[in-house]
């Protein structure tokens, strides 16, 4: 029995995985077609629904990670320092809430990152999705990425690599 982890191909962070028997690794657009739908529901008691581009997408065949299932945000596929040529599923360091500033969306991180770091984030804007990203510099623990919205509240999905991934609402 295969497990296959569909991830976010820039941050590496999980956002769903499949289970098969005696299947090859399929391509993301066959497990989720041109898109993935992620869905939040507003304290309004609106839904919300992003939409996961497939192009963003990627699939890594995976050791069976009961978790993977239940909480996939929680894991990234990232590249073991024993077996550098062998990607694996690893359970992601937490993660802030993002917020807005008065320039966009406000990515913080716990302490300073050593590396550049990846950032993709998802953002309601209406019944629209605006796709976001940009880079935690080395030595920061934070990064405002550029975006506009309208007063009120939004779904955001947050991928920062090497953290867990988060599915918030977030006031601006």
């Amino acid at each position: 029995m295969s497990v296959f982890a569909v991830y976010e191909s820039s941050t590496g962070n999980v956002v769903g995985a499949v289970k098969a028997i005696g299947a090859t690794a399929p391509t993301a657009a066959t497990l989720v077609g041109d898109a993935l739908p992620v869905r939040l529901s507003l304290k309004s008691g609106e839904v919300a629904v992003l939409s996961l581009a497939g192009r963003e997408l990627a699939v890594h065949e995976a050791d069976d990670q009961p978790e993977v299932f239940v909480k996939p945000l929680a894991y990234g596929v990232t590249r073991l320092p024993s077996q550098p040529p062998k990607p694996a599923l690893a359970k992601l360091a937490e993660l802030p809430a993002p917020a807005f500033d008065n320039a966009g969306l406000l990515v913080t991180v716990p302490e300073k990152t050593s590396q550049d770091t990846a950032v993709f984030a998802l953002v309601s804007e209406g019944q629209d999705t605006l796709p976001i990203a940009g880079t935690i510099t080395k030595d920061a623990d934070h990064v405002s990425i550029p975006v506009t919205v309208s007063p009120g509240a939004h779904a955001v999905l947050l991928l920062v690599a090497g953290r867990v991934g988060r599915l918030d609402e977030v006031g601006k």
